[in-house]
């Protein structure tokens, strides 16, 4: 989202810095190469949770002379809101990208609920998380503001080759691209591709793209269920809205919560095909039966008799897919995005 927002910003209105913590990593460089100056305010020792990091914000802000510090994170979050007591004239915003309110546990919830009055604008990427932070914190509707996430298309980049693969061997590629974390659902993909193995053996491959702290779980889970043939986990791929995205024929996401999933987004950009669960956002981004499918989570069933379908009928995947470009074009690009946080910055900034 930040790469994106960067990337589209009216760069003769605003002048933007991006600061990390930790590392640049991908998405820092990525921004970077975009042309917007990246600078970290890096922790003393990241293994250790480093509470003087707003000291360092703080110079920095008055370095730059910085009018507006725009939050993604809780952390950054509780920074900001200490320079702002501290300099009156700062202004802030914050946006939230948590997936699964009301259920916001430990640390992050502690802070959120002592922080979130000190921003200027307070930021929900989702009418349902708006819902939540609201029932969980108290937040007055008016203090909320939506900003669903946008995404931009890049050119594509050369394929992994083994979608091609398995292409040419008449077979449908069905992809994902995920953490491989609880949240996503990826045992329910498991369970999805034995069913699917029973019905369409030999017609369909399920590729994974990402990595997590289940990966050795679930390769576990392939070898005891004897799906070694229809599913590959390929791991951590860069780029991979560019590189593996273009090259697969649907697109499946088992999420058993989200808020806004920007991945989602950019499978839709890509005109794929797309069965998904009606988790967050979710259902009021996609029509069921006209951008694609959207099913109830962990219901195995459901989701293998709609991917089932789709790899049977070509036909359908062309046409959920042409009305998933056209549901993006219409409301989810980063353009459209950028506009609504260009709107939110100039009415702090006059």
């Amino acid at each position: 989202m930040t790469a994106n927002l960067c990337k589209c910003v009216d760069k003769d209105r605003f002048d933007i810095s991006v600061c990390y913590l930790k590392e640049k990593g991908l998405v820092g460089e990525r921004i970077e190469e975009q042309g917007t100056r990246v600078i970290g305010v890096p922790v003393k020792d990241t293994d250790k949770i480093d509470y003087l990091t707003f000291i360092k914000l703080r110079k920095l802000i008055k370095e730059l002379n910085i009018e507006l510090v725009h939050t993604q994170d809780v952390h950054s979050m509780v920074d900001s809101a200490i320079c702002k007591l501290t300099m009156p004239r700062l202004k802030s915003v914050h946006t939230f990208h948590f997936g699964n309110y009301p259920k916001r546990e430990g640390s992050f919830r502690l802070f959120e609920n002592l922080f979130w009055r000190v921003p200027d604008r307070l930021v929900s990427v989702a009418g349902t998380q708006a819902e939540g932070l609201m029932e969980l914190y108290g937040i007055p509707e008016k203090r909320l503001e939506t900003v669903w996430n946008g995404v931009d298309v890049d050119h594509a980049l050369e394929g992994l080759g083994l979608a091609e693969r398995f292409r040419s061997e008449g077979k449908i590629v069905i992809g994902s691209i995920n953490t491989l974390t609880k949240q996503k659902g990826m045992f329910d993909l498991l369970d999805v591709a034995a069913r699917l193995k029973k019905m369409h053996e030999g017609r369909f491959v399920f590729l994974v793209a990402g990595d997590g702290h289940l990966k050795q779980p679930l390769l576990n889970k392939i070898l005891s269920m004897g799906l070694e043939k229809e599913v590959f986990l390929l791991g951590w791929v860069d780029s991979a809205s560019r590189k593996f995205l273009p090259q697969i024929d649907i697109f499946f996401q088992p999420s058993l919560w989200e808020a806004m999933s920007i991945v989602l987004l950019e499978a839709m950009a890509n005109g794929k095909a797309i069965v998904t669960t009606g988790v967050g956002e979710t259902p009021r981004i996609l029509d069921d039966f006209d951008h694609g499918r959207v099913v109830e989570p962990g219901n195995i069933e459901n989701m293998a008799d709609a991917i089932g379908e789709l790899i049977v009928d070509e036909e359908k995947r062309c046409l959920y897919g042409k009305h998933a470009r056209k549901r993006y074009e219409d409301s989810f690009t980063a353009d459209q995005m950028t506009r609504k946080y260009q709107c939110i910055y100039e009415s702090l900034l006059v």
